[in-house]
């Protein structure tokens, strides 16, 4: 409902009494009238204003208007102006539509006390009878001389007429009220929903936070006991040993220096994670060299020709080395997929057999042009530049590049975990 409307709906109901009573004055200013009926009038515009702010006060009117008229102390209803009792279907109406169930049950009973009360006020105390054309008939139970209904049967009959609209408007205001009812209900529910949406995220992201710390806390604190173990030995031993302080010194700083190198590469690795899946778990198990036969596989499924093959014993690496390893290899095999025409082929090479005390990774594809370091490059998630970052991250290089005779030759070269030179500047700045 639009606010405007929202804010003038309570003055629906007193506007309608208002214009009942200026149109039954209109109809009956120049008749003759009682001032009595003019009273009756009155309470019933007051029902009809008051049937929502307060229910119960307008079938109080509307019931006691018929019960007093009955009784004598107010003016009967007359020939014209016996309609104005409908002016109860508004409290019908408004005690149905009430949230209270007491208050609706107590519009129900009402309706049946003043249903039965009017039927009887209409015969006896207004002469319906005279009204319809009927007078000929009889006062009592019995059937007149002319066959025409008596006065208890009309009153009866119209007494039923009575209780039929009370119960149809009492009825359509207990349905809207039940419809809103459900409407807040779905409501609630959604708010409900939305809510618990909220508190999950705000629970999943503490876990991940509290995953994230522990995962960081993993990562540094061992790097950082052993560098602050080293540093403490290195200056006891100077103090106690002076002549032997330049070698153990220089040994000192290289384990400081390794086991820094090995925290910052890690660490990175975490973060990296996290870039590469934000939605994640930075506790899942990542890619390693053991999941290239699978990559492998998956590519080749697709009609690739791709061939795998190790040289030598495999040597100990670090999980973000591993991981960088993989992404290079699926990067390099996603490109030679793109690029190599109808018929792509790759050949992937790990040696550890090298001069070198480490891993040298080689992919040869054929027919791939060289990548464009353009716009359209940029978008990819992980192109040339990136696998040349992810190696310097494990502490090695890479290279990539057509050759002479149409190949596009990848090669990438990545330290034992024990032997990783110190990360670039560059590499290390993107960890800010």
């Amino acid at each position: 409902m639009p606010p405007v409307i929202a804010r003038l709906r309570p003055l629906l109901e007193p506007a309608v009494g208002l214009v009942f009573l200026l149109l039954w004055i209109q109809a009956e200013i120049g008749r003759a009238h009682p001032t009595g009926s003019w009273i009756v009038l009155a309470v019933y515009a007051a029902a009809i204003a008051l049937s929502r702010l307060a229910p119960l006060a307008s079938l109080a009117a509307v019931a006691a208007v018929p019960v007093l008229q009955l009784l004598g102390v107010m003016a009967p209803p007359e020939s014209t102006t016996w309609p104005i009792a409908f002016a109860g279907i508004a409290a019908a109406y408004a005690t149905g539509r009430s949230p209270r169930a007491v208050v609706r049950w107590i519009g129900l009973a009402g309706g049946v006390l003043v249903s039965a009360v009017l039927g009887v006020v209409l015969v006896k105390v207004g002469d319906w009878r005279s009204w319809t054309g009927l007078a000929g008939s009889g006062n009592g139970s019995d059937l007149g001389p002319s066959g025409n209904p008596s006065g208890v049967q009309f009153a009866v009959l119209l007494g039923a007429v009575a209780l039929l609209g009370w119960a149809l408007a009492w009825s359509i205001g207990l349905g809207l009220q039940l419809a809103e009812r459900r409407r807040h209900d779905r409501q609630r529910l959604l708010e409900t929903e939305r809510e618990l949406v909220t508190i999950d995220a705000e629970r999943r992201s503490a876990l991940e936070r509290t995953a994230i710390a522990h995962e960081v806390h993993d990562v540094l604190a061992h790097s950082l006991t052993v560098v602050i173990a080293v540093a403490d030995g290195a200056r006891y031993l100077r103090e106690a040993k002076p002549g032997t302080a330049p070698v153990r010194t220089d040994d000192a700083l290289r384990e400081i220096a390794g086991a820094a190198r090995s925290a910052l590469v890690d660490l990175r690795g975490l973060l990296e994670g996290l870039r590469d899946d934000p939605g994640g778990d930075p506790l899942q198990p990542r890619p390693a060299l053991a999941d290239l036969g699978a990559l492998v596989d998956r590519v080749a499924a697709t009609g690739m020709r791709v061939h795998l093959e190790q040289l030598g014993e495999p040597r100990p690496l670090t999980p973000t080395q591993e991981l960088s390893v993989y992404r290079i290899v699926q990067e390099s095999l996603t490109n030679a997929l793109k690029h190599g025409g109808a018929h792509p082929v790759a050949a992937v090479s790990l040696s550890w057999d090298g001069d070198g005390d480490g891993l040298a990774l080689t992919v040869v594809s054929l027919g791939v042009p060289a990548p464009a370091e353009d716009g359209a490059a940029a978008v990819q998630r992980f192109g040339i530049r990136s696998m040349r970052e992810r190696a310097e991250l494990a502490g090695g290089w890479l290279t990539a590049g057509p050759e002479s005779d149409g190949e596009y030759v990848v090669t990438a070269f990545i330290p034992l975990a024990a032997d990783r030179e110190p990360i670039s500047a560059g590499a290390a700045g993107a960890i800010a």
